[in-house]
């Protein structure tokens, strides 16, 4: 009789166990998704992009700070300009901007940097410049628009 009761108990106990395995296995650790990749936030834009114009050159400049990286490092800084002919303006036209500086970032001790570009104008010319930061793979938005008039 007694070694009834023990086989019954351990029956009891391997169905308690089986039970419990088979919760685990359905519940599982909550609910079932797609995997998704890693989120990437691309670098905030320069904000704060002026121009200071001295006889027929321009002198960008430009603050940024650790504070306004995405999720990588920022790599540097795209300068892009546009220009048109002062005699033949078209107001409300759309400009094409085409690349011309690349410029490394280099962090201030206090994280920000203040960045610099120069560039020399041609008489009668209006040009545009605008800056996008880059880190690997993203990009901001593009800064604001300053406008320099070659004398």
């Amino acid at each position: 009789m007694i070694s009834g009761k023990m086989q019954a108990n351990r029956f009891s106990i391997k169905l308690l166990i089986t039970a419990m395995l088979l919760c685990l296995c359905i519940l599982g650790c909550g609910r079932k998704e797609m995997p998704s990749a890693p989120r990437v936030v691309a670098p905030q834009p320069v904000k704060d992009l002026r121009v200071q114009l001295t006889g027929n050159q321009v002198e960008l400049t430009w603050s940024f700070s650790k504070a306004l990286y995405g999720s990588e490092p920022i790599k540097g800084f795209g300068v892009f300009r546009a220009s048109e002919s002062v005699s033949e303006s078209c107001s409300g036209c759309p400009f094409l901007f085409h690349r011309v500086a690349d410029i490394p970032f280099l962090e201030g001790r206090d994280g920000a940097s203040v960045m610099t570009y120069r560039d020399t104008l041609e008489s009668g010319y209006r040009y545009l410049y605008k800056v996008i930061c880059y880190s690997t793979g993203l990009a901001s938005k593009d800064s604001n628009v300053v406008v320099a008039e070659g004398e």
